[in-house]
């Protein structure tokens, strides 16, 4: 079973940095440090094989495993070889039975060779800073989260925390995300190690600290109704649900896992990080309610939004000239939208010289008014206007005005010189003007072409009063 979030998007603006982070850091000690394994295990695997342990430790691993392991019996007998020497290259558990016999009986050289080996072998990552449940380390608390076993293992856990990273990172911050992502990766090693006490097999993998992220999204979203993907199965599709229906389901799959799944994957920790993600992300807005958390909700379509969907589909179904007109009346319903503005303006330009082609454009210079809205689509707007239209109607004089006063702020100068040079061949006059002409020429000063300047300044002049 696989769920998770199709929504959340990252704001640029504000990009999730530690994620990245994290990600680039996981990558980085996979290949260059994990990626010395096979070379460390070649010399370990060599240095074992040209001593004298294989023929002494065969007969003393029978006698571990009566004395440790019957359950081992069936195994050592029915696998042979290839399980002995498994479990004599491999297991802690038989290293740490055989040592304090070795030293017992006086045996020297098997004993300073087997610590030899054990030296060599333990310098592989996932020996060295992996958790092992029996024997915890603070290099293995923290390093196991680090280490993954293969490409697959990697990506995949890098997979989910951009998922849900993205978005955690930006509700809650940076500092607060970092702190709770390593909390959680410890408390996923701590319930690993209850459940697992005693066991000398070390874990490695990101799993328990990226499910700390997936409950820490939980509590963000909270009651929030989000679009999820999964799959049961073959099957799959999509479901909208509050955010917090699939953090039991989650737990669940985990216990599930525990019993009926593979033996080589730690569900406790997965279990507890999602616990901990969820129950210290919950503290954490309670204790500062005040705190903003940018989040997304799976909110219902705007009109705007409801009248372009409208529009679209009598537009793909072929009734142009219904898909205009429904255009036409949603910019008059929503005059700041731009995308409705632009819809109105493709319809329309089937018929170029139309009264409603012209008010399209209108509508669309109309926004340079609105402080908030970007000027660029507006200033392209006219450029492409006055190359398209034989008669650019919409180009009033009232209009040229408003446009080159916008353009001015925008320091768009180009723009404010043709606007001007309309307006003159329209023979307008209009205090602003004069004004528009000065910064032009300081404009084309400062810029060093005294050429247009001068032209500017002559334009200017002749906006003056004159004298009677």
């Amino acid at each position: 079973m696989l769920i998770i979030p199709i929504q959340n998007k990252p704001d640029w603006r504000r990009p999730p940095l530690v994620c990245f982070a994290l990600i680039l850091v996981n990558l980085l000690v996979y290949v260059l440090y994990q990626s010395e394994d096979e070379a460390r295990w070649q010399v370990a695997e060599e240095f074992y094989f040209s001593s004298e342990l294989p023929v002494l430790e065969e007969q003393r691993f029978y006698e571990f495993v009566d004395a440790e392991k019957p359950e081992w019996r069936s195994l050592a007998q029915g696998s042979g070889e290839e399980f002995i020497y498994e479990q004599l290259l491999w297991s802690h558990e038989f290293h740490n039975w055989l040592l304090p016999q070795l030293a017992a009986e006086g045996e020297q050289q098997w004993l300073a060779q087997r610590v030899q080996f054990n030296e060599l072998r333990d310098r592989l990552s996932s020996f060295a800073y992996g958790l092992t449940p029996a024997e915890p380390t603070l290099q293995g608390l923290f390093g196991h989260m680090f280490l993954h076993g293969s490409w697959e293992h990697l990506l995949g856990n890098m997979i989910f925390l951009l998922l849900f990273g993205l978005s955690v990172e930006l509700a809650l911050g940076a500092a607060w995300f970092i702190g709770l992502y390593l909390l959680g990766g410890l408390a996923a090693a701590a319930l690993h190690m209850g459940v697992e006490a005693g066991s000398m097999v070390p874990v490695i993998g990101a799993s328990g600290a990226v499910s700390a992220v997936m409950g820490m999204f939980v509590a963000v979203y909270g009651v929030r109704r989000l679009r999820f993907f999964y799959t049961l199965g073959f099957a799959f599709g999509e479901f909208t649900a509050p955010a917090l229906l699939v953090l039991p389901l989650w737990l669940g799959k985990e216990v599930f896992g525990y019993f009926f799944g593979s033996d080589n994957i730690a569900y406790w920790a997965h279990f507890g990080g999602l616990v901990a993600g969820f129950v210290g992300t919950f503290a954490l807005i309670r204790w500062r309610p005040s705190r903003e958390l940018h989040v997304e909700e799976d909110l219902p379509p705007t009109p705007e939004q409801l009248a372009l969907a409208r529009i679209e589909s009598l537009h793909n179904n072929g009734k142009l000239l219904e898909a205009g007109q429904a255009a036409a009346g949603a910019v008059r319903q929503h005059p700041q939208s731009l995308s409705l503005i632009n819809k109105s303006i493709e319809l329309s330009a089937l018929a170029p010289e139309s009264e409603a082609h012209h008010r399209a454009w209108l509508a669309l210079f109309a926004l340079a008014r609105l402080p908030e809205q970007d000027f660029a689509p507006v200033a392209d707007g006219v450029d492409a206007y006055l190359q398209r239209a034989r008669e650019p109607r919409a180009l009033n004089a009232r209009m040229c005005l408003l446009l080159a006063q916008r353009a001015a702020r925008e320091k768009r100068w180009g723009l404010v010189e043709r606007l001007l040079q309309r307006l003159q061949k329209k023979q307008q006059r209009h205090p602003l003007m004069l004004r528009l002409a000065n910064g032009l020429v300081e404009h084309y000063r400062r810029s060093g072409d005294e050429e247009r300047a001068r032209k500017a300044l002559d334009f200017a002049r002749s906006l003056q009063p004159q004298a009677i």
